[in-house]
């Protein structure tokens, strides 16, 4: 697939989830309790902000760094 056509989708993916998920820019815990962070990205142990508290400020380029990772798994 054309390089082009794969970052439209995935631009268009990242609104999608933006409208569904919501972007924070602070650690929170979602709907089951779990940390939670940028545009749903759930914390795990070998995330940096792991030990930090609820309300600890993620700056922009984290959350896009957190976006793009999640969605290299995916």
């Amino acid at each position: 697939m054309d390089s082009k056509i794969i970052k439209m989708n995935i631009s268009r993916l990242r609104k999608q989830l933006e409208i569904d998920e919501g972007v924070k820019y602070c650690i929170y815990l979602d709907s089951l309790g779990l940390k939670t962070c940028g545009i749903g990205h759930l914390i795990k142990k070998n995330d940096k902000e792991y030990n930090l508290p609820v309300g600890t400020k993620v700056n922009e380029q984290r959350v896009e760094e957190l976006f793009t990772r999640d969605i290299e798994i995916v």
